[in-house]
């Protein structure tokens, strides 16, 4: 037997009143409620962990960093630097390593301001 209208299936009473008790709520004894904060408690501790590794691994490599400084500081003073002349510019106050030096410093300002840094590479 073929369906001559689909509306009519839909607007069978019978049917209607099947899904009427669909959407009641079901008693689970509070299984809900103890499984939503179970996760919860887990993604809290996963967070806590995450951010203790993070701040761990940032602390030891400054450590590891700072311990490494004298001997930077021993090899940037044997370096002879010679930088080439920049040619009058019409009496500008900024020579070239000043201009990348800026440059520099605007794109780590920028890297450490950006929300999603894992973007810009």
């Amino acid at each position: 037997m073929m369906m001559q209208n689909s509306d009519d299936f839909f607007s069978d009473k019978l049917f209607q009143d099947m899904l009427a008790d669909y959407a009641a709520p079901v008693e689970d004894d509070g299984f809900t409620q103890e499984l939503l904060g179970n996760i919860q408690a887990e993604a809290k501790r996963v967070e806590r962990i995450r951010r203790v590794s993070i701040y761990g691994a940032c602390f030891t490599g400054g450590v590891i960093a700072a311990a490494q400084l004298p001997a930077l500081a021993a090899m940037a003073g044997s370096v002879k630097l010679a930088l080439p002349s920049v040619p009058d510019a019409g009496g500008l106050p900024i020579s070239t390593l000043s201009l990348a030096g800026i440059v520099f410093l605007g794109f780590v300002l920028w890297a450490a301001l950006d929300r999603q840094v894992s973007e810009i590479f």
